[in-house]
């Protein structure tokens, strides 16, 4: 989907036509979670703090965002595509792949993309951008390239000048070791063989090879038509930067209730607890841990985050949060010391909170934060 966050917004404030719109936090400590095209011609991208995007323009209409209504659209663009093809993998909230493979009929699949682009608009009002290939990495390059509202198709050999940043798994690290070595263009990478990327990257290096070829054997796997949740976070941004453990271990513990509340209600646990935390300099960090069995108790996930951070935090840090991933069913989670006797209280707690709210009642862990904004 193009732009999709600001496009769900326009649908509802159509005087943001034309305006750079920004989708992201509104305090000063804030990043950029999406823009307009109108912002990014400023030099705006997602990720960037808020202060320099400001900084870059001004007159930009910033906007908290939705998810709610995110997500509604998306499902009913889920049910467009579904009305092409039963195989469709959703893999974010903007974006899906389709294999379409033996439905196109007496249509070519340019025509075929346009239909589906059309059908999206109708029905939701929001343009997509469609790539057409033989693979899902081809595909993606492909829709990357087609954006805003386009449709482009690429075959293995139309890549061979793209930059090899473009390529699934190279980032920035990566692609700084390729220009060393004189790799700036994929037909760069072609010339190297699949011993010589192995020797030089190790696993990665066998991957490479294969993608800098247009070769990707992954399959379009169908999703969850309920869009499955792959995992539950919260963050905090600090108002300012913090280094000691007591002033960021009330946070964890909130974000760590926060997430088991979640969990619990959508009737998950999960087993990898990932610690996430930004530096001073806005780099992105964090450690991850798994459980020998699933869990939706705060106390667990405040436990195993704690350790992490205590063991990972070593200089300021402007943002921290957790995330319960490998999810499953709350039957399958992981027992706890006392037994159903915690279940009871943490049914009973979320009772409350659903009620009057996530500060209606808390653990001790989490008190000093309420004393410091009553």
């Amino acid at each position: 989907m193009d732009t999709y966050f600001v496009s769900v917004e326009r649908l509802s404030f159509p005087w943001l036509n034309g305006k750079p719109v920004i989708v992201g936090g509104r305090t000063l400590r804030s990043v950029v979670a999406s823009c307009s095209y109108e912002a990014r011609e400023r030099g705006i991208s997602s990720g960037m703090p808020i202060v320099r995007a400001m900084h870059l323009a001004s007159d930009a209409v910033i906007i908290s965002g939705s998810h709610g209504s995110y997500t509604s659209y998306t499902r009913k663009i889920l049910q467009v595509l579904l009305s092409f093809s039963p195989i469709v993998d959703p893999v974010s909230i903007d974006e899906a792949f389709m294999d379409v493979t033996g439905i196109v009929g007496n249509s070519s699949p340019h025509e075929l993309a346009i239909r589906i682009q059309k059908a999206i608009l109708d029905r939701t009002g929001l343009w997509a951008s469609t790539g057409i290939a033989q693979n899902r990495f081809l595909a993606k390059m492909a829709s990357n390239r087609a954006k805003p509202k386009g449709v482009v198709e690429l075959k293995p050999d139309d890549i061979t000048d793209f930059p090899v940043g473009s390529i699934w798994g190279v980032g920035p690290a990566t692609q700084r070791r390729f220009f060393t070595l004189g790799i700036e263009r994929i037909a760069d990478l072609r010339r190297f063989t699949r011993q010589q990327l192995r020797a030089l990257l190790g696993k990665q290096g066998d991957s490479l090879y294969f993608l800098c070829r247009g070769i990707d054997d992954s399959p379009v796997v169908p999703g969850d038509l309920a869009s499955q949740t792959l995992s539950i976070s919260n963050e905090h941004t600090f108002s300012t930067d913090v280094l000691e453990p007591e002033e960021y271990l009330p946070v964890l513990a909130l974000m760590c209730q926060k997430v088991a509340r979640r969990a619990r209600d959508k009737g998950l646990a999960g087993s990898t607890v990932t610690l996430k935390y930004r530096l001073s300099n806005l780099q992105r960090r964090s450690r991850a841990y798994t459980l020998s069995g699933h869990t939706d108790s705060a106390r667990i996930l405040y436990s195993v985050a704690a350790v992490l951070a205590r063991s990972a935090v070593h200089s300021r840090i402007r943002l921290i949060g957790v995330c319960l991933g490998s999810l499953t069913q709350e039957s399958g989670r992981q027992q706890e010391m006392f037994g159903d006797k915690g279940r009871v209280i943490d049914s009973t707690v979320d009772s409350i909170r659903h009620k009057f709210g996530e500060k209606s009642i808390t653990g001790c862990r989490t008190l000093v934060l309420q004393l410091m904004h009553a």
